[in-house]
């Protein structure tokens, strides 16, 4: 072998040697720098979406009326109550009470002050009706139901609204004391296939703090399709990424699961039972 080659080889060895690490270096490469932390494992894969089995099964009956914290009243006819009214106003200066008039409910004293003082009344009596009860949402309570919905129409569902379906079907009605309860009947058998009512109730043990029931029913056979009580919770969140601070770069502060992250997993859930009720069908 000639000289050359080997100063080649010798020089190659040389360079390798330089260039290999030092046993601590990997780990703390200057003195005096925070530490080098191992880099976190990558997230667990999301589980399966159901949408697209659902839009499958759903088909065209995918018409959903959705009561959210509410539940379908179980009357039948509406129920009324008739009502009256009395106002009674004096005008002028009242100094004394002299003299009593007659009137619908018994005598009444009226108070006068000369010739100016002077009794108005007037009554009114109507029917008042007990209709179905419609849960008035808090803000809050109104996006969660907005995220829940927008999550489910990617399996092809389409909400009705139960209070534009009920004015829908009550238009042609006549008289002062229409049946609410049976006009949002028909209101639902003409305008829905499915009711789905969402409720929640406190948990301590829950994540969320809350524990949510979901039920589904066919409006045409009245058959329970679905039925579950549920957390919804959103599980370990996801490995913050790194941020830097004056300790060098640190994990960022895990985030609690919020309003929008707990409707996306009920209705996740939601889908996935509902795309299964499909196929026993």
């Amino acid at each position: 072998m000639s000289r050359g080659i080997l100063r080649i080889c010798a020089m190659g060895c040389v360079m390798a040697a330089g260039l290999a690490p030092a046993t601590g270096a990997v780990a703390q490469m200057r003195p005096g720098q925070p530490q080098v932390l191992t880099p976190a494992k990558r997230p667990a894969p999301q589980g399966a979406t159901p949408w697209a089995a659902l839009r499958g099964r759903l088909g065209s009956q995918n018409r959903v009326m959705l009561f959210w914290d509410s539940e379908l009243d179980d009357a039948v006819s509406t129920r009324y109550r008739d009502v009256q009214t009395l106002d009674r106003r004096v005008h002028g200066k009242a100094a004394q009470v002299d003299g009593v008039v007659d009137s619908a409910s018994g005598p009444v004293g009226v108070a006068v002050a000369g010739g100016d003082a002077q009794l108005h009344q007037r009554s009114e009596s109507f029917g008042e009706g007990e209709g179905p009860a419609h849960a008035r949402l808090s803000g809050d309570a109104r996006a969660m139901q907005s995220v829940f919905m927008t999550q489910l129409r990617q399996g092809g569902v389409r909400f009705i609204d139960r209070t534009l379906a009920t004015r829908l079907a009550g238009r042609s009605v006549q008289g002062d004391r229409p049946n609410i309860h049976a006009i949002e009947t028909s209101a639902l058998a003409g305008h829905a296939d499915f009711l789905m009512e969402v409720t929640s109730g406190a948990d301590a043990d829950a994540s969320t703090g809350r524990r949510f029931h979901v039920s589904l029913r066919s409006v045409t056979t009245g058959e329970t399709l679905v039925d579950f009580d549920t957390p919804a919770d959103a599980g370990e969140p996801a490995p913050r990424p790194y941020v830097a601070t004056a300790n060098g770069f640190e994990r960022g502060t895990v985030q609690a699961a919020s309003d929008a992250d707990t409707a996306r997993v009920l209705a996740t859930e939601t889908g996935h039972r509902m795309a299964d009720a499909m196929v026993r069908r």
